[in-house]
C-alpha cells in the first residue's frame, strides 16, 4: 500500500442548484487570464489554486488565493526559503514585498456566521465566515474570506456587498512573510459538516459573467 496515498479531497457541488454569485473581490481574471487571478510565487505558479498545489504538492490547500489588482510595492524585501521539487533541496531569496488595496465582497445573500477582528488569534487572522442556504435543497453552506486588513460587516448581507479590505493578517509569522510577497484573500467554500468545496469550481459554475 502507498503511504504517501493523498486521502484528502474536494467534495462535490450539489446538483441542481443554479445560484448566482458576485465576485469576492475586483480581480475578474479567472475566465480571461487565470494567471491573474491567482495569487502565484516566483517558484510555484500553482501557489494560489485549490488542491494538492503547496510544498511540491505534499499539502492540501482548501482555499482559492485571488490575487489583488490594487497593489503597491513596499520597497522592502524579505526573506523566504523556497523548495526545488526536482532536487528537494531548500533555498534562501530575498524577495520583493507588497501591499495589497482591494475591496472584499459576499458572493451571495447571507448571514454574518463568524467575525475576527483579532489578527493574532487565527491562522486566517482578521476574517468573516457568513452563512448561506442552497436554494433547492435548504441544506447550509459557508463561505470564508480570509486574512482581511479591515472588517465591515453587518449581520445580513447580501450578494456584492463590501465586508472588508484584503490584507496579511495571520497569527503565524510565517504565513504574513508569504503574504508579503505574495498577497491575496483566501477564499473558501464549505457545507454544514465542514467538507470544502473546490472554491474555483464553485466560482466558475455560479458567477455571474456579463
Amino acid at each position: 500500500m502507498n503511504s504517501t496515498l493523498k486521502v484528502e479531497q474536494f467534495i462535490a457541488l450539489p446538483n441542481g442548484e443554479t445560484i448566482r454569485i458576485a465576485w469576492p473581490t475586483s480581480n475578474h481574471f479567472l475566465f480571461d487570464a487565470p494567471e491573474k487571478f491567482f495569487a502565484r510565487t516566483c517558484v510555484n505558479a500553482d501557489y494560489g489554486k485549490p488542491g494538492w498545489t503547496r510544498d511540491c504538492g505534499k499539502r492540501f490547500h482548501r482555499g482559492c488565493d485571488i490575487a489583488p489588482v490594487n497593489v503597491t510595492r513596499t520597497g522592502q524585501t524579505t526573506r523566504v526559503v523556497f523548495t526545488d521539487c526536482t532536487t528537494n533541496t531548500d533555498f534562501e531569496s530575498d524577495e520583493p514585498t507588497f501591499v495589497p488595496h482591494d475591496d472584499v465582497f459576499c458572493v451571495f445573500d447571507g448571514v454574518v456566521h463568524e467575525v475576527m477582528t483579532d489578527e493574532i488569534t487565527s491562522d486566517f487572522g482578521k476574517h468573516v465566515i457568513i452563512q448561506h442556504v442552497w436554494p433547492s435543497s435548504g441544506a447550509k453552506f459557508f463561505t470564508l474570506y480570509a486574512h482581511l486588513s479591515e472588517v465591515g460587516v453587518e449581520r445580513s448581507v447580501v450578494s456584492g456587498q463590501r465586508i472588508g479590505t484584503m490584507g496579511q493578517t495571520s497569527r503565524s509569522a510565517d504565513a504574513c512573510n508569504w503574504m508579503a510577497i505574495a498577497p491575496h484573500l483566501h477564499f473558501e467554500v464549505r457545507n454544514e459538516d465542514g467538507q470544502s468545496f473546490n472554491p474555483v469550481e464553485f466560482l466558475q459554475r455560479f458567477l455571474q459573467v456579463d
